[in-house]
């Protein structure tokens, strides 16, 4: 039986980002954590490396191996060489906290569905809307919608209207 838990475990095993609540599951997958767009977990601190940790499966076990230059602290402790986790371990990487949970996850803890992100750009996040000038050719100009277009035809012809009246009356 104690096979059978040890299994059950190791397939629910969870890194929770305790700052957004989001629990990232674990495979049989290395998962990386650092500033780079593609880590599993990203954290945007300057004082953390492009590839700051990685989450390793060994056997049935987990094991934490710091990659980057700057500090990983494992429950306060400096972290300088792969360690194992056990359940409950709180690994500290810039002012980012996260936990090492295996089995049932805290109340308020969504989990982070890693399959269909396969199809998502690693970049997408770091993108913003740039803003265009469609005078000056910058971009697409959004299609005007039909209401307000026959508004302004509509006054349009009230100002021709207007303006012949104004002429024929001279």
């Amino acid at each position: 039986m104690d096979s059978i838990t040890e299994e059950q475990t190791k397939g629910n095993s969870y890194l929770v980002y305790e700052i957004e609540r989001r629990a990232f599951p674990l495979s049989d997958a290395p998962f990386s954590i650092g500033r780079d767009a593609s880590s599993g977990i990203v954290i945007r601190e300057p004082a953390v490396s492009r590839s700051h940790a990685e989450v390793r499966p060994e056997g049935d076990e987990f094991v934490l191996n710091p990659t980057g230059a700057t500090g990983t602290r494992l429950n306060g402790m400096p972290v300088t060489e792969p360690t194992k986790l056990t359940d409950g371990d709180r690994i500290e990487i810039g002012s980012a906290e996260i936990s090492f949970r295996q089995g049932r996850l805290p109340l308020g803890v969504s989990v982070v569905d890693t399959q269909s992100a396969s199809g998502h750009d690693p970049d997408a996040m770091t993108r913003r809307q740039t803003i265009t000038n469609p005078i000056l050719g910058g971009g697409q100009v959004a299609p005007a919608n039909k209401k307000s277009s026959s508004g302004i035809v509509i006054l349009l012809v009230i100002l021709l209207i207007s303006a012949a009246f104004y002429f024929i009356g001279r």
